[in-house]
C-alpha cells in the first residue's frame, strides 16, 4: 500500500516538474518562410504557424516572399534574431544577399526545418542543396543531391 501511495506521488510530481519545467521554456524564435510554393502555401503556413505555437514551445513570425514572378530583389532576410528557419517555400530565387545570409545563418549554428516541398526549392543553389540534403523534382539531377544516404 505505501509503495503504490510512494509510487502514485513520484509520477504526480515528475508530471508536475515537467509541466513546470515546459512553461519556463523561453519559447524558440522561429522565422516561417512562404510566400510561393508549388503546394498551398496560403494555408499551410498557417497550418505550421498554428501548430508550432500552438505547443507553447515556440514564437513563429512570418516572412513572405513577393508573388511569383515578381520583383525578388529587395527580398532581403535577416535570419540572424532566429533559433529555428521553417520553410514553407518553394519558388523564385531569392537575391544573392538573402542566400548568403541564410548560409551564414546555418553555419552558425542556426537551426532549419525543410517542410514538404521546399526540399525542392533552389536546384542549382549547391549549399541549399547540401543543406536540405533530399530534393528529386524542379530541374534536379544527380548534381543536385541527395547529400543523405
Amino acid at each position: 500500500m505505501k509503495y503504490q501511495i510512494l509510487k502514485k506521488l513520484s509520477l504526480l510530481l515528475t508530471a508536475f516538474l515537467f509541466v513546470c519545467s515546459v512553461s519556463a521554456v523561453k519559447p524558440i524564435k522561429t522565422l516561417l518562410v512562404t510566400g510561393q510554393n508549388n503546394h498551398n502555401w496560403q494555408v499551410s503556413h498557417k497550418a505550421i504557424k498554428q501548430t508550432l505555437e500552438n505547443s507553447g514551445l515556440f514564437k513563429v513570425d512570418i516572412s513572405k516572399s513577393p508573388e511569383k514572378g515578381k520583383d525578388m530583389s529587395k527580398y532581403v532576410v535577416d535570419f540572424t534574431p532566429y533559433d529555428l528557419v521553417v520553410l514553407d517555400y518553394n519558388g523564385d530565387d531569392w537575391p544573392v544577399e538573402t542566400q548568403n545570409a541564410f548560409v551564414d545563418y546555418v553555419k552558425n549554428g542556426g537551426g532549419v526545418v525543410v517542410y514538404h516541398a521546399a526540399n525542392n526549392a533552389f536546384p542549382d543553389w549547391k549549399e541549399y542543396n547540401e543543406i536540405c540534403a533530399l530534393g528529386g523534382w524542379e530541374g534536379r539531377n544527380e548534381k543536385s543531391g541527395p547529400y543523405a544516404y
